[in-house]
């Protein structure tokens, strides 16, 4: 292998490499969506959010898995391997657009079916105080606008140090309502689904390109040793 080929062969590696962190991020930031959300499940709104956590581990697994293929494909030489590695990263990168456009298109759709869970859940506190408890503990908030919305008293799940099975109004005072807590949570997000999506989506591009040109050159270079 000439010069050319064995300087795309350690950068599709080193590419590869990125993959497999970039995957790992994917499958932490989708669990840690998955794991928020789950308590939720009850509710018919939740279909989007969960929707699309999932497919953001899903796709993290599979650019983790890819990414492992890659590695072994340029290290070993083998065109069948880098052949099968490119046409999977070929549809990775397509799937992955397909889910950046959408949640850049939809994501005030999907902020606002968040935001119906949360009043959904506010509305039926008196008969299941669960799903309002744990939503309070995970976003670390306090009634649906403002802690205000208790009146005087505070259930213990709106502060971190409860006394007597309720919090005092200094405990409170600095939480913010749930509907602002969730929608930040959404915001910082969606921001990293989109932007941290786009990045992985060109290191993807160069890599199918790589990886087409190595491909390429494995099997020119069987074919010379035949010769």
């Amino acid at each position: 292998m000439d010069c050319g080929g064995v300087f795309v062969k350690y950068v599709l590696f080193i590419f590869n490499i990125l993959f497999v962190i970039c995957g790992i991020l994917l499958i932490t930031f989708g669990s840690i969506m998955v794991s928020t959300i789950k308590d939720f499940s009850s509710m018919d709104e939740t279909f989007t959010a969960n929707s699309v956590a999932i497919i953001i581990l899903v796709l993290g697994c599979l650019i983790f898995l890819v990414a492992f293929m890659g590695c072994c494909g340029a290290i070993r030489e083998d065109a069948c391997c880098l052949t099968t590695y490119s046409s999977v990263m070929m549809v990775l990168l397509i799937s992955q657009l397909v889910l950046i456009i959408y949640v850049w298109v939809d994501h005030v759709q999907i902020q606002q079916s968040l935001e119906k869970i949360v009043e959904t859940i506010w509305q039926q506190r008196k008969t299941d105080s669960i799903l309002l408890d744990t939503m309070q503990r995970t976003f670390k908030c306090c009634g649906l606008h403002r802690f205000s919305d208790y009146g005087v008293s505070y259930p213990a799940s709106c502060c971190d140090s409860p006394s007597n099975g309720t919090c005092g109004l200094t405990a409170v005072m600095l939480r913010p309502g749930c509907l602002d807590a969730v929608d930040s949570f959404w915001d910082t997000n969606v921001n990293i689904i989109k932007y941290a999506g786009l990045g992985v989506t060109a290191i993807e591009l160069v890599a199918f390109i790589f990886g087409c040109c190595l491909a390429n050159q494995t099997r020119n270079s069987a074919r010379r040793q035949n010769y």
